[in-house]
């Protein structure tokens, strides 16, 4: 993250209301990714689709299927994230940058084949239910997006943070155009929109790095090497991308709860459009957490780890390990003061702005412990970013196990208690998860100066 660290650092050093808010802005679109943004522009193209054909129906399948795909390919791509972030911020460090394109291209071949196979057995499986144009959109639809989350972890080494927002905003908003002007081929036109707004801003990323990392070589896979695959990062993606799904899967698979839509979609009515709008909330405190990890923390990280390897007196290694600390703490109490303000502000306005969208007003309480559940979900985004800066692996992925054992357990609990229970268990474990995984962390900021020095020798 060192490219996209220095540029935050650079803007925020001039102090001015424009930088900041540029900074912020910059920040909540690469640390939202495609997930936030996707969100936001597959409920502005839905609302307009809707309007111009008047058929709600079709928009709400159009949503369910993008859903699946957002949540099949980041499954499948998830054991390759980490994985590959971890590989590229090695040879950053090491200056072997000529190896990150051929590398990317290696990893992305086998993330977005891999995509395309599941997308085109899943088709196959429900020939008799899905149109061969429908099995082609989503088949290529999943290999598009197995490989978008694996650009997603190479941008935050990109310095061109205007390239990267604009990419994003060029995309979906083409999408949202062309998805009024093909309504009329209702679902497939629908798809056929995202998948070409989707393509251009994927495009457009794929190019950057091309250009960012030019090398000699076209394909590698030098990230398989044995000396350089982290199975604990494996495990840590797999673990937290199920941990995510797995509730909206049972509210999806229960008779109770959920509805079959088409082929092998099914939905919860009462659940998805809550968690849906429940994750944007979480939009403003991801920006910030992001801007005070790369544009401040990182900076502290840093000058720690520089004076124990530049030989400082050890009064000042304690005095920058305290420094490095109190932005630690200053990083979480933070971010907990900035989501718990738009959460009061979402509290206050929620029912103008369910009445604007036209949404039900009986999704009210379960979107606000959603709400709760998803800024608990940031809180252990933000711990495990910090486990992951101090490469505490085994940390990560028992709270990764933790965080996906208590959300599959307590969301199944919930749903068998009945409706007055929704949610509580989504809420629950990741209560749970956030306390774990800062105990864990909580214990090693206390031994750093003995870690540091005694088991890293």
């Amino acid at each position: 993250m060192a490219g996209i660290s220095f540029e935050l650092r650079k803007l925020l050093k001039s102090n001015s209301l424009s930088s900041i808010l540029l900074s912020f802005a910059y920040s909540v679109s690469l640390s939202a990714g495609p997930w936030i943004v996707s969100i936001i522009a597959i409920l502005v193209a839905g609302i307009v689709a809707g309007e111009v054909s008047g058929e709600k129906e079709f928009v709400r399948k159009c949503q369910v299927v993008i859903t699946y795909i957002t949540a099949l390919s980041l499954i499948i791509s998830s054991p390759f994230q980490l994985l590959f972030s971890r590989y590229v911020a090695d040879r950053v460090f090491a200056g072997e940058t000529g190896r990150i394109l051929p590398n990317f291209i290696g990893i992305l071949a086998i993330s977005m084949i891999s995509g395309f196979s599941f997308g085109l057995i899943l088709g196959f499986l429900y020939t008799r239910e899905l149109s061969p144009a429908f099995i082609f959109l989503f088949t290529f639809l999943m290999s598009l997006f197995s490989g978008f989350w694996i650009a997603n972890t190479v941008l935050t080494s990109l310095k061109s943070y205007k390239y990267v927002f604009f990419s994003f905003l060029l995309g979906f908003g083409i999408m949202i155009l062309l998805a009024g002007l093909l309504q009329k081929k209702f679902l497939l036109g629908f798809l056929t929109a995202f998948f070409i707004g989707s393509g251009i801003t994927f495009s457009l990323i794929i190019g950057y790095i091309f250009k960012s990392f030019p090398s000699n070589r076209l394909i590698e896979f030098d990230f398989l090497n044995k000396e350089r695959v982290y199975l604990s990062l494996a495990l840590t993606g797999i673990f937290y991308n199920l941990g995510i799904w797995v509730d909206k899967f049972l509210f999806w698979l229960s008779p109770s709860t959920g509805e079959h839509v088409l082929g092998p979609f099914r939905a919860s009515i009462v659940y998805d459009v809550p968690m849906f709008l429940a994750y944007l909330s979480i939009a403003p405190g991801m920006g910030f957490f992001f801007l005070k990890l790369e544009g401040e923390f990182a900076d502290y990280y840093q000058k720690y780890y520089d004076a124990i390897k530049e030989g400082e007196t050890l009064e000042r290694i304690f005095e920058l390990g305290y420094e490095m600390l109190m932005a630690i703490r200053s990083l979480i109490l933070e971010v907990i003061r900035i989501q718990a303000v738009a959460l009061l502000i979402i509290f206050l306005s929620e029912y103008s702005l369910f009445k604007i969208f036209r949404l039900s007003l009986l999704y009210v309480p379960l979107f606000n412990i959603l709400c709760l559940g998803t800024s608990l979900q940031l809180l252990f985004m933000v711990v495990l970013s910090l486990l992951f800066y101090f490469d505490l692996r085994k940390e990560a992925v028992t709270s990764t196990a933790v965080f996906l054992l208590t959300n599959a357990l307590l969301t199944y609990t919930s749903i068998s208690l009945g409706p007055y229970f929704y949610g509580y268990g989504f809420l629950l474990s990741l209560l749970i998860s956030f306390i774990f995984a800062a105990l864990l962390l909580r214990r090693t900021l206390y031994e750093i100066h003995y870690r540091t020095f005694m088991l890293n020798t």
